[in-house]
């Protein structure tokens, strides 16, 4: 793998103009628990499938808290199909950048911290969509397995999903068609969603063949 280290300055401007993205209000709830159930209603996988560089976006429609972590259940459209997956993250990531902007090398790169596993149908449906937007073969169809990619922490303070915020990372997902592909994540627990954005288009192959467990 090429040094972690090349594209942190990307992550960091990622983090600023991420917040202009997707704008939605808040959504009204009911709880249960230790679950929470979101009333809106889900959006476009992606606003245009022809995109140099994809953003796509999932609403966390179901939330429920562990004690080390949050998972959510995240869906959105593609065309009229409820495309889907289960997203664990972890409780406290601690900050991969310093107050001074240098990356914390022990602290910043942590396996698995984010998770991502399959809720049947609509996952396959993810998978089948990244084949349609990338121009791409596949089995139309998401591994069972869970995948566990290497996360960066974009952010200066440690992460606390029970308030209103938005929390930017780089994903580095192994996979057997190539090198890691390196992908932009953002939970936004303002908006409740989950939103992956390319860093640039060389990395599709390896993003589908991640999802399809290759």
């Amino acid at each position: 793998m090429k040094s972690l280290n090349s594209f942190l300055g990307l992550g960091v401007a990622f983090a600023v103009t991420m917040g202009s993205c997707n704008n939605a209000s808040q959504e009204n709830k009911s709880t249960t628990g230790d679950s929470t159930k979101n009333t809106a209603s889900i959006e476009q996988l992606t606003n245009n499938k022809e995109a140099d560089k994809q953003t796509l976006f999932l609403r966390f429609t179901e939330e429920t808290s562990t004690d080390s972590s949050m998972i959510y259940t995240a869906k959105s459209l593609f065309d009229k199909d409820t495309v889907g997956l289960k997203i664990e993250v972890l409780k406290d990531i601690k900050p991969g950048l310093t107050n001074d902007g240098k990356v914390d090398q022990k602290a910043g790169f942590v396996k698995g911290s984010i998770k991502f596993s399959s809720l049947g149908g609509s996952s396959d449906a993810f998978v089948k969509a990244l084949g349609t937007m990338f121009k791409l073969p596949t089995a139309d169809k998401m591994t069972e397995g869970v995948i566990l990619p290497t996360v960066f922490s974009s952010n200066k303070t440690a992460v606390d999903l029970t308030k209103p915020s938005t929390y930017s990372f780089k994903l580095f997902f192994e996979n057997g068609a190539g090198e890691p592909a390196e992908i932009f994540g953002v939970v936004d627990t303002y908006r409740k969603a989950f939103e992956f954005s390319e860093k640039d288009s060389t990395f599709r192959k390896q993003f589908v063949a991640a999802f399809e467990g290759k």
